[in-house]
C-alpha cells in the first residue's frame, strides 16, 4: 500500500484546519508520558503499540503524518554507535516473537536527543518539529527533513542541524516495514526520545532490536529503565556538577495491579547515612541540581496521595575525583620464575566501598633503563591483574574508571631476576651481567658464575658492577654460562623471606 498520497492529503487537511502543528499541549503531554524502551541481547523485548488516534500529532520531522503515536525513551549504558531495526506486527499468539505467519504492520519513527533526562518539561520547545538545512536557527521546517531511507547519512552527519537524531518512514511494504534507527556516538547516561507510529491502526507490538550488538565500537541500552525507580544504583562523577537524576514508578497491571505515581518528592542524605531530608521544590520525576555527594531518594505517590509500592528508591552519587585511596600489590610467583603475575590492591574509605564505588582501572609502568624514569608498560585495564611481567622495576597506577584527575601510584615494585644474555663488546649496552634488583635483600645475595664444566669463574657482588665476561684478565668466549645465587625470597608465598638457592644459565654473546 502506498503511503505517499494519503500523507499529502492528510497534511493539507491539517494545514487548512489548524496550520502546521496540532495542539502543543497534546504534544507535551504525550512526550512527557513516554515509556522506557531498550534492546537486550539476551531477550527479544516487545512493547504494545497504540491504536484509536489516527489523527496523531500532525507533521513531525520527516513524518507527514503521525497516526497512533507511541512515545518511548532509551537510556545509554555502554557508549558507542547503536543501530536498531524497528518492527511492528500483529502478535496473534501473544508470544512476543515475529512468526512466519504473522503480519507485519507499517511502522515509522522519529527520534531526538541526547537529553539528561527522559522527562522533558516543554517538549514543544525541546523536541524539534523540523530541520534547518542552512543552520541559521530560523525558519525550521518539517519540509526540510528527509527520510533516512533516501539519504542514510543525513541525520548521522547532523545535516538537519537540530536535535533530531534520526527519522524514517516506509513508502511501501517492499521492505517488510522494517525501519533502521542509528545513534552514531551515544554516551553513557544519555537519554533519547523516540516516537513510533502505527499507520495501519491495528493492535500489535513494537520491537526495537539492536543489530550491531557485540561489534567493535557498539554501544548498548540500559534495560534497568524497565524496572520501577531510579535506573542507576550509583553514579560516579569526575568533578562534573550539577548532575540530573531521574526515576519513575509506572503503573502495573499485576496481579496485583499497581497504580502509577503522579506526584514525587526527592530527598537527600549523606553517604553512609539514612537521615533523609526532603529537597524543597524537587517534586518532578527528575532532579537536575545535584551538586554534592550523597544518597538521593525518590518517593512516588498515586492520585490519592498514597505512596506506591515500589517507592522509595535511591541512588548514591560520588565525585570520584576527590576520593582518597592507596594502591598496594601482590606477586604470585617465587623469585627467578622468569615471568610474574602482579595484582593491584586498592584500599579506600569503607563508606565508599560500602556504597559500591569500586570500579577502578589499572596501569603498569616500567623503569626500562633502571634510572628512575618510569614509562607506560601496560595501558589502563579494568582487571587488577598483570600477567607475564619480566623482572625489573615497576609501579602500578590506579584511578577510578575514566577519571584521570585522581591517579594514585604504588610504591616501586622491584622484581628479582636475571638477564638471559649479555654482550661485552664495549658499546655500553649489556656489557656486564648481574642480577636484576638485588638491592632489596635483608642479607646480601651471593652469586657464583661457572663455565659449562663447572669451573668457578667469578664470585660476584650483586650490588657491584657485575661480571665483564673475563677470567684472570682473559676474554671468555661466546657460550652458555651457569650461575648459582643465594638470596632471601621476596614473593608473597614466603612472607618470612627465607634464605634460598637458585641455579640458572645465561648466554655470553660477542
Amino acid at each position: 500500500m502506498s503511503k505517499l498520497l494519503p500523507q499529502i492529503l492528510f497534511y493539507f487537511t491539517l494545514f487548512g484546519l489548524c496550520g502546521q502543528y496540532t495542539n502543543a499541549q497534546d504534544f507535551d503531554t504525550a512526550c512527557q508520558n513516554s515509556q522506557p524502551f531498550c534492546s537486550d541481547e539476551s531477550l527479544e523485548l516487545t512493547f504494545p503499540n497504540t491504536t484509536g488516534d489516527i489523527s496523531g500529532l500532525g507533521e513531525v520531522g520527516c513524518l507527514n503524518t503521525t497516526p497512533n503515536p507511541s512515545w518511548y525513551f532509551i537510556l545509554i549504558d555502554e557508549p558507542g554507535e547503536l543501530v536498531f531495526d524497528i518492527r511492528q506486527w500483529v502478535d496473534a499468539d501473544g508470544d512476543s516473537r515475529l512468526d512466519r505467519d504473522e503480519r507485519q504492520l507499517d511502522v515509522d519513527f522519529i527520534a531526538w536527543g541526547p537529553f539528561q533526562t527522559s522527562f522533558i518539561i516543554d517538549c514543544e520547545d525541546q523536541l524539534s518539529r523540523g530541520c534547518d538545512l542552512n543552520g541559521d536557527g530560523e525558519n525550521i521546517r518539517p519540509a526540510e527533513c528527509v527520510n533516512n531511507a533516501d539519504e542514510p547519512d543525513f541525520y548521522i552527519n547532523d545535516e538537519d542541524n537540530t536535535n533530531i537524531v534520526d527519522c524514517s518512514y516506509a513508502r511501501t511494504s517492499d521492505d517488510n516495514f522494517i525501519e533502521t534507527f542509528t545513534i552514531p556516538d551515544a554516551q553513557t547516561g544519555e537519554f533519547y526520545i523516540v516516537l513510533i507510529t502505527n499507520f495501519a491502526d491495528e493492535s500489535g507490538v513494537i520491537q526495537l532490536e539492536q543489530t550491531n550488538l557485540g561489534e567493535d565500537g557498539a554501544g548498548t541500552t540500559d534495560c534497568s529503565v524497565l524496572e520501577p525507580g531510579i535506573p542507576q544504583d550509583r553514579i560516579a562523577t569526575c568533578g562534573e556538577f550539577p548532575l540530573t537524576i531521574e526515576g519513575r514508578f509506572p503503573a502495573s497491571t499485576g496481579p496485583p495491579a499497581v497504580p502509577a505515581a503522579v506526584t514525587f518528592q526527592w530527598a537527600r542524605a549523606d553517604l553512609g547515612d539514612t537521615n533523609f531530608v526532603d529537597i524543597p521544590g524537587a517534586t518532578l520525576p527528575f532532579y537536575d541540581n545535584v551538586t554534592s555527594n550523597g544518597i538521593y531518594q525518590l518517593r512516588g505517590f498515586d492520585s490519592n496521595g498514597i505512596e506506591v509500592p515500589d517507592s522509595p528508591d535511591q541512588v548514591s552519587v560520588l565525585d570520584v575525583s576527590q576520593i582518597a585511596f592507596q594502591v598496594d600489590y601482590t606477586i604470585t610467583e617465587e623469585s627467578f620464575s622468569g615471568f610474574y603475575t602482579l595484582t593491584a590492591e586498592v584500599s579506600t574509605d569503607p563508606i565508599v566501598e560500602a556504597e559500591g564505588f569500586t570500579n577502578f582501572e589499572y596501569r603498569l609502568d616500567w623503569d626500562v633503563d633502571m634510572d628512575g624514569t618510569f614509562v607506560e608498560y601496560r595501558a589502563y585495564q579494568s582487571s587488577p591483574v598483570f600477567e607475564q611481567v619480566p623482572p625489573g622495576d615497576y609501579r602500578i597506577v590506579a584511578r577510578y574508571a575514566n577519571c584521570p584527575d585522581n591517579e594514585r601510584t604504588s610504591v616501586d615494585i622491584m622484581i628479582l631476576g636475571y638477564p638471559k644474555y649479555f654482550t661485552p663488546n664495549g658499546d655500553s649496552v649489556n656489557d656486564t651481567w648481574n642480577l636484576i634488583n638485588p638491592e632489596d635483600q635483608p642479607t646480601p645475595a651471593l652469586v657464583y658464575i661457572f663455565d659449562r664444566h663447572g669451573k668457578l669463574l667469578k664470585q660476584l657482588n650483586p650490588t657491584g658492577p657485575g661480571w665483564d665476561g673475563t677470567y684472570n684478565g682473559n676474554l671468555m668466549p661466546s657460550s652458555q654460562y651457569w650461575f648459582r645465587v643465594e638470596f632471601n625470597e621476596q614473593s608473597d608465598r614466603d612472607p618470612n623471606r627465607a634464605r634460598k638457592t637458585f641455579a640458572g644459565s645465561f648466554s655470553l654473546i660477542r
